[in-house]
């Protein structure tokens, strides 16, 4: 496996953002299940809904993600970072827990916050591919319909995830991410695609960090992505970040 960062200085943000993102997803998936929404709906209200959710749904449950069977794996990952080269080995255990050792370079540059990063960007990808049932996550809450892009891409809002969750859908495929975390507004576009039998895996996105209050740009993360088949599983073998900043 290869990530490949370049940057003037260690991406900051990538370890903030990564373990922000980590750590909202397992308090999602952490949360208690309640038999009953808080607020009651009238049939005909929920019939309206229905579309909306049912769309994004479909585009969920097309994604590309590991079955139970998944075994782990253990690899050697690089990093190149400017003129700087790391090594160290990385496990996904079968219960999708991820370790990172021994991670080294010749140069004075802090290593554990390097393995941190590398750890980060694993996890983030681990998640990805973890399948966790529709209605575990979203079960709970509503969607709705904000309108078409220029491209026709479907807006649907999720109502009641206290993340002001929006997202856009074409054609089976989330395209476009986007929540609020603390003091960041986090958008994610996914602008490229491979297309396994058993899903899509998204090849290429952008994510956008912004001022929630102001919307200003703090900085834009282009990561491009290689997957190889191992056996009968899609790897991420492969990650290139650049990171830009207005």
């Amino acid at each position: 496996m290869n990530l490949l960062s370049r940057h003037q200085n260690l991406p900051q943000h990538l370890l903030c953002l990564g373990v922000s993102l980590i750590l909202f997803i397992v308090g999602i998936l952490s949360l208690p299940q309640t038999g009953a929404a808080a607020t009651l709906q009238t049939p005909a209200v929920q019939i309206a809904e229905a579309a909306p959710k049912e769309i994004f749904r479909n585009a969920y449950d097309h994604r590309y993600t590991w079955d139970s069977d998944f075994p782990g794996y253990r690899s050697e990952v690089s990093l190149r970072f400017n003129q700087d080269l790391f090594h160290g080995i990385v496990k996904v255990l079968p219960d999708l827990s991820v370790q990172v050792a021994g991670i080294n370079s010749v140069t004075d540059i802090d290593n554990e916050a390097v393995t941190q990063l590398v750890k980060n960007q694993v996890q983030m990808e681990v998640i990805h591919r973890r399948s966790v049932p529709f209605e575990q996550l979203h079960g709970q809450n509503s969607f709705q319909s904000t309108g078409t892009d220029e491209t026709g891409a479907i807006k649907i809002q999720e109502v009641g995830d206290q993340m002001d969750s929006h997202f856009k859908v074409r054609g089976q495929k989330i395209i476009q991410v986007n929540r609020v975390m603390g003091d960041v507004a986090v958008t994610v576009d996914a602008l490229g695609f491979v297309r396994p039998p058993e899903g899509y895996l998204t090849a290429h996105f952008l994510t956008t960090l912004r001022d929630p209050k102001t919307s200003q740009v703090l900085e834009k993360q282009d990561v491009r992505d290689s997957h190889t088949k191992v056996g009968k599983y899609y790897i991420l073998t492969n990650r290139s970040i650049r990171t830009i900043q207005p």
